[in-house]
């Protein structure tokens, strides 16, 4: 059994199961907790999710900036964030700590009906503080949101890892600075339905090397939420993995 202690006492936890299979599946880490408990009676693997540290929405016809990191990250399904209309033009933008294989997209009630596309580009070139970036399409993506159009369904949205993916601020002349982080951006190919929303994003770890996890062993961890979202987890089987969320302090 892994052994993890902390400074301060232990003043909360909770609790959810995790159903594995041998495909991946993606869970965020929970607000408010910083470690967890992790078992299950199987072998199974394990990979953390690189943090989704910007989460902004460009509105071209009204030239504004929107922030929904709060609502993509939160674990809440009262708090979306909001493609209503998307059109061409219009960006979301996602800024990660490291590169990402992809995005985990989790669809709230009202998802996108129209048949149109998705368009996804990596900041490719940057001169500057505060310079005009370079974008260049993703290579090889694979829309697993797409049923009849994009965003129509949960699922995962990957791509081949750039080999010139740059680390970057984000911003020009009317644009807020953020962070140094390798950003992507996406537009649809035409205007998305009037009212869509997304309710988390869940980063790809870059490959499939994962971490080997034994049966019927305790996995005891403290979370870094400036470093990590959440967990890539497969099972080695159809099975059951229990979680247990700390609170110290």
């Amino acid at each position: 059994m892994a052994t993890q202690t902390w400074d301060k006492p232990l003043s909360a936890e909770e609790g959810e199961q995790a159903s594995l299979t041998t495909t991946a599946s993606y869970l965020a880490f929970k607000k408010g907790f910083d470690g967890v408990i992790m078992y299950s009676a199987s072998a199974w693997r394990r990979a953390l999710s690189p943090a989704l540290v910007n989460v902004l929405y460009y509105d071209t016809s009204a030239g504004t900036y929107t922030s929904y990191k709060t609502e993509a990250t939160d674990r809440d399904s009262e708090t979306h964030v909001k493609l209503d209309a998307m059109a061409t033009g219009d960006y979301l933008y996602l800024g990660f700590v490291e590169p990402v294989l992809g995005i985990q997209i989790d669809m709230g009630s009202n998802v996108n009906a129209n048949h149109v596309d998705l368009d996804v580009e990596y900041s490719s070139t940057a001169v500057g503080l505060a310079a005009t970036l370079a974008w260049t399409d993703v290579s090889d993506d694979s829309d697993g949101t797409d049923s009849t159009g994009t965003l129509a369904q949960d699922g995962v949205y990957t791509w081949t890892l750039p080999t010139d993916w740059v680390r970057t601020t984000l911003g020009t002349h009317n644009v807020p600075l953020y962070q140094k982080c390798y950003w992507i951006r996406f537009c649809p190919t035409g205007a998305l339905s009037a009212t869509v929303d997304v309710n988390e994003i869940i980063p790809v770890y870059k490959n499939v090397n994962y971490s080997y996890k034994e049966a019927a062993t305790s996995y005891v961890d403290q979370l870094n939420f400036v470093k990590n979202s959440g967990f890539v987890l497969k099972g080695s089987t159809t099975q059951t993995l229990n979680v247990t969320w700390l609170k110290h302090g």
